[in-house]
């Protein structure tokens, strides 16, 4: 018998189990051999039976439990549990195929599953300290905290596009995605809608998609076009995710006709908490790269890769700037308006009040 590959495997999954011939139980699926399987019961006890006073977070199609079991013979630790309804078993579908692949410290890691009838449910490492866009709300992140965690987003998402066999796009990029743990260090989480590109070292492909769900702001301005996704379509998404970062606010897209994007400087919403904490130097190479992530053409935005990069010089000028400069504020002379394209067939509005954490 030849082993399965997981993009073979991973349509099945959705389907409800049956029962299985020993034969067929001898050769256990990649996926199994990857990732542990929970029984329903493990699970059920584990949450309290899914009590309700144990959800930490929900999405469109899924609740997330604050669980507690034992693995192999280890004493009790905590776990993210995920259980989707009916209509999210295609997200429970994608989010075991990508993350049994993905081995990064900037990517939530998948412990196990349980797939057993109608049941279907991801078990995650437990991310203490919950989603960015809550920590961003409560308004106690530091400027130089922010950056960090923006840097590690960009690793993140560099490892996502060129570090895998495929390239992976993320598709949901958002605070809401980005989990911190006990060091306060930045994951990916909530893969469930992400998409495979082509294989590594193959010429990229432009992926059609007809919808995405749960983009909130961050959709790409290509993809409202034409409904394609690319590498890009993240690196905007990440643009959006730097402005809302320094400004504590969730941006979103409507579509209008000959309106200007953000009216005001961007300089004139930083959120009071980091104001005059930023060193000019590194607020100028910082929103550089947030003008061009959100640039209207996707040729025109850098690669994550490129991003990355220059958010670690950024840090490292507010570094220098801090040691000489350790009692007094900064001051921002600059004055950065945001353009979404010539046309400006699209307008930046602002919701002071952000989405629940979702895994």
């Amino acid at each position: 018998m030849t082993s399965q590959t997981i993009e073979e495997q991973h349509s099945s999954m959705c389907m409800p189990t049956t029962n299985t011939t020993s034969s067929q139980r001898q050769f256990p699926t990649l996926i199994e051999e990857l990732c542990h399987q929970f029984s329903l019961t493990d699970l059920r006890k584990a949450t309290n039976n899914f009590d309700q006073k144990r959800v930490i977070g929900s999405g469109l199609f899924s609740e997330v439990y604050k669980g507690c079991l034992q693995h192999d013979g280890a004493s009790d630790y905590t776990v993210a549990i995920k259980r989707f309804d009916y209509q999210g078993w295609a997200a429970f579908n994608k989010e075991i195929e990508l993350l049994c692949q993905l081995r990064h410290p900037r990517c939530v890691s998948l412990i196990g599953f349980c797939n057993h009838e109608n049941e279907k449910i991801l078990v995650y490492e437990y991310m203490s300290n919950g989603s960015l866009d809550k920590h961003l709300q409560e308004g106690q992140l530091s400027w130089k905290k922010r950056l960090e965690i923006c840097i590690g987003v960009a690793r993140g998402l560099h490892y996502l596009h060129t570090g895998a066999k495929r390239s992976i796009f993320h598709c949901i990029l958002g605070p809401g995605t980005v989990l911190l743990d006990d060091q306060m260090e930045p994951k990916l989480a909530g893969f469930g809608a992400s998409e495979q590109g082509s294989r590594f070292m193959s010429k990229q492909k432009q992926i059609n998609v007809d919808r995405v769900l749960g983009c909130r702001g961050y959709t790409a301005t290509d993809y409202l076009m034409d409904g394609i996704i690319t590498a890009k379509w993240d690196v905007f998404s990440f643009g959006f995710l730097l402005l809302e970062v320094v400004c504590r606010r969730m941006f979103y897209l409507i579509t209008l006709t000959k309106k200007e994007c953000l009216e005001n400087p961007v300089e004139e919403r930083i959120d009071p908490i980091i104001k005059g904490k930023i060193a000019p130097d590194c607020w100028q190479v910082f929103v550089d790269m947030m003008v061009t992530c959100l640039k209207y053409e996707p040729d025109e935005r850098p690669t994550i890769g490129e991003v990355e990069v220059q958010l670690e010089h950024a840090l490292s000028m507010q570094e220098q700037a801090d040691i000489t400069n350790s009692n007094s504020e900064y001051t921002l002379l600059s004055k950065t308006i945001i353009s979404l394209g010539s046309e400006e067939i699209l307008t930046l509005e602002e919701n002071p009040i952000l989405n629940p954490n979702t895994l």
